[in-house]
């Protein structure tokens, strides 16, 4: 799995942050292998707002204060349907 997929399952899993949001700090305190400077790269190259240097990362945060990051709902809803959490609607409610 990614950096990415593991963030995204923690947060699901509320292991880290505080409903979408989470900080940098809790980051590098859930991935204790992964070196602080990386985790920091990697949060920065993911941000949808800012990360457009990276086209190699897919963007699915969004920084809200320094050390503060949020995640898209769209990556949080993609990732639960992976892990078939969620389902598609497949067809209009009431039908």
């Amino acid at each position: 799995m990614s950096l990415r997929t593991d963030l995204v399952d923690a947060i699901i899993g509320g292991l880290i942050g505080n409903g979408t949001d989470f900080t940098r700090q809790e980051v590098i305190s859930a991935f204790p292998n992964l070196s602080p400077n990386y985790t920091g790269c990697f949060l920065s190259n993911s941000e949808m707002r800012t990360g457009q240097h990276s086209p190699t990362y897919k963007h699915f945060t969004v920084r809200v204060a320094r050390g503060v990051y949020r995640v898209h709902p769209a990556a949080l809803q993609t990732r639960m349907q992976e892990r078939a959490l969620l389902t598609y609607a497949s067809r209009a409610p009431g039908k």
